[in-house]
């Protein structure tokens, strides 16, 4: 168990290195390959969008491929998403073009999460226990380090440095798949078929998940263009690097820690917490006077990313049929990553163009505290049902 553990921890510290390769430093590569800001927010904001019909179309591929593990199916992704990213960079391309191409390599490369989380899922279900969290955290921790080592190499060199950081990443990952037990999906045949009819009997889910899409969608945007906030307070690519590194260093304390906060607290006080430490992240971020009040911002990454993306995974595995489990696991990503990130890094990058840094620093503010409201009104409303059937089983 402890080798699964090793092993499945490796592959998270590859993978999340790899994805600050081709999307932490979106800003600074697609403004290398001409783009302007507004079209770099299209160009992130469409991606995330695009999430929304690519991660349930693999995940469903995933459990119809019988003849692919879970494995496979992420070691054929690698393998396309580096390939278009080495056009991307190396290859003269038309604007629209490299909008296009980023945006399906953005999209595929988020859409492969649900997936990696269902093959934890797996390993307990069958007896094979690994600590999501702890392997989640070191992969921040790896996406920090690489944030730091990219970020000094963006001062001596272009961004085509990326595809080497790709590359080396994604043939560590590869390798650390490979490595593992494969898993297959296991998928009931429903008598009554249909997406629909799937996410809409967990209401409360998405409830939840709508609450946090608003906060996403300021996180995402304010990760967007951390560059641009750095750059608004007097700093370069190499703080750049730094304050990416604080942000995603926090979130590993938290997520090693999500199994024992979970049996202690519960899901549900969780989720209202993290919701709580997004206000004081993006409330520092937004009104921060000077860099080192972004910095102190970025610090709460743990407290609020960092606790929710365990805690949802695990209230997922927990209230979700089995039958359903890989459509919640790619509920959270469409509705975050997807939907959340499309909303604020679209609407983020236009305001900053056209109206100035301030303006889109208060759009994230409005679109943080709407997500708080919501998520405390969606947990009163809970407790009041609650409370509301306990009186009619006793009246009975």
């Amino acid at each position: 168990m402890r080798s699964l553990q090793n092993r499945y921890s490796a592959f998270h510290v590859a993978y999340w290195a790899n994805v600050f390769s081709l999307i932490g430093c979106a800003a600074i590569l697609l403004k290398f390959k001409g783009l302007s800001t507004s079209e770099v927010g299209l160009v992130t904001g469409a991606s995330s969008l695009a999430t929304i019909f690519l991660s349930p179309a693999f995940s469903t591929l995933a459990s119809k491929i019988k003849a692919m593990s879970i494995q496979q199916i992420l070691m054929t992704m690698f393998v396309i998403i580096g390939t278009g990213f080495g056009l991307l960079l190396w290859i003269p391309l038309p604007k629209w073009m490299i909008m296009l191409i980023y945006l399906l390599l953005y999209a595929m490369n988020i859409s492969m999460v649900p997936l990696i989380s269902t093959i934890a899922m797996q390993y307990i279900e069958h007896g094979k226990p690994v600590n999501f969290g702890l392997s989640r955290g070191l992969g921040s921790i790896s996406y920090a380090i690489s944030a730091v080592v990219i970020g000094n190499l963006l001062t001596i060199f272009d961004p085509r440095i990326l595809i080497a950081a790709y590359a080396i990443t994604g043939v560590l990952a590869l390798a650390f798949l490979a490595s593992m037990p494969a898993c297959y999906m296991e998928v009931k045949e429903k008598k009554e078929s249909g997406s629909k009819t799937s996410i809409f009997k967990y209401k409360k889910l998405l409830w939840i998940l709508f609450a946090f899409m608003l906060m996403f969608a300021a996180s995402s945007a304010l990760a967007t263009y951390l560059i641009d906030i750095v750059e608004y307070h007097g700093g370069n690519a190499s703080l750049f690097g730094m304050a990416t590194f604080v942000m995603a260093a926090s979130e590993l304390p938290i997520m090693s820690i999500a199994p024992r906060l979970k049996r202690r607290f519960g899901s549900q006080k969780l989720l209202l917490t993290a919701a709580a430490f997004y206000g004081v992240r993006n409330g520092l971020i937004a009104l921060a006077p000077n860099l080192g009040f972004v910095l102190l911002g970025m610090v709460f990454q743990g407290c609020s990313y960092g606790l929710f993306t365990p805690i949802i995974t695990y209230y997922v595995a927990e209230h979700l049929e089995k039958e359903d489990q890989i459509m919640g696991q790619t509920l959270i990503g469409v509705m975050t990553s997807g939907l959340g990130a499309a909303i604020g890094n679209f609407s983020c990058g236009f305001i900053q163009e056209n109206y100035g840094m301030s303006m889109m620093l208060g759009l994230a503010l409005i679109f943080t505290f709407s997500g708080i409201l919501f998520a405390f009104l969606v947990n009163r409303s809970s407790k009041s049902k609650q409370k509301q059937l306990v009186l009619e089983v006793n009246c009975e």
